[in-house]
């Protein structure tokens, strides 16, 4: 994969980038560090709210480790499209990029969420 020259030199997109990276270290080392698979077999994995009350659903624990794997490839995809599009469209791959870290910042509220509720 070539880095488009001009992609490196935008602000914006180096920013927009290092705030990226910054995000998927974190959400990854939220799920690899505070997780302990060996407090359960099973995590909660979703809530779903029913008309009886609240009811967690229960899962294993690659559902929680299929977060960082999430985190990670959302970084890396963002990456790889948005160097790609820079040159013909520069909005298009700063929106991109300016999702993908929105995305990130999500799943990892999500995964400090559901590790809490171990």
């Amino acid at each position: 994969m070539e880095i488009s020259r001009k992609f490196l030199h935008d602000r914006i997109a180096l920013a927009l980038t290092t705030l990226m990276s910054v995000l998927t270290v974190i959400g990854v080392s939220i799920v690899f560090l505070r997780f302990d698979a060996a407090k359960s077999a099973t995590t909660t994995i979703a809530y779903r709210q029913n008309v009886a009350g609240i009811v967690y659903q229960p899962g294993k624990p690659i559902d929680i480790y299929s977060l960082a794997i999430f985190m990670l490839i959302t970084a890396i995809g963002a990456l790889i499209l948005a160097n790609h599009i820079y040159p013909a469209r520069r909005s298009a791959a700063l929106f991109i990029l300016g999702s993908a870290d929105f995305l990130l910042v999500l799943a990892a509220i999500v995964a400090n969420s559901l590790i809490l509720l171990q």
